[in-house]
């Protein structure tokens, strides 16, 4: 009886402290994933806003502004663009997994106080295509200049991303791979 007692206390204690762990770990992640891909354009801000501002565009030029400047992609199933950032020289990286916990943390739904909002008009310069068993689960265009963002497949609301730091804390992170080239 008395081993019964110890063995019950032992495991009221142990659930008590996985509870305190699971209470404090209260990030609510926009996608579950076990891959990450990061594409940005080569081209510059200048050549850009040259293609934005010109009157008779080619066909390709339209894509691209379809996805730095547009809506592109509107659903989740709307993958032919990921093709068409090939096709217009987008640069590739697979995020390296060690950033995986840090990337949820910071695509995760949080509440703050007071939204800002910008004003400028947005350049999606930076793409990221969340995957889960090699599927499409979720994709987020970023813009860290305007601070803007639009996701796609996010599970929570994700209106109030960025305002808590994300913004800064995701440009570091990608920034180590701008710099590999």
């Amino acid at each position: 009886m008395k081993y019964f007692s110890a063995l019950l206390i032992s495991l009221l204690l142990f659930s008590c402290n996985e509870n305190k762990k699971s209470a404090t770990n209260t990030d609510l992640p926009f996608f579950h994933f076990d891959k990450v891909e990061y594409y940005r354009p080569t081209i510059t801000k200048e050549e850009l806003h040259t293609i934005i501002t010109k009157s008779n565009k080619t066909r390709e030029e339209q894509a691209l502004l379809q996805i730095v400047t547009g809506n592109v992609p509107v659903s989740i199933k709307d993958t032919m663009f990921i093709k068409n950032m090939e096709i217009l020289n987008f640069k590739k990286d697979t995020i390296d997994t060690k950033m995986h916990l840090k990337i949820s943390h910071l695509f995760s739904f949080r509440e703050t106080s007071e939204p800002k909002k910008n004003n400028c008009s947005s350049e999606y310069r930076d793409v990221l295509i969340f995957r889960k068993n090699n599927h499409i689960i979720g994709m987020a265009k970023v813009d860290f200049n305007c601070m803007k963002h639009q996701m796609i497949g996010e599970r929570y609301n994700d209106s109030q991303f960025g305002q808590s730091g994300e913004y800064k804390e995701l440009e570091k992170i990608l920034k180590q791979y701008n710099q590999q080239n």
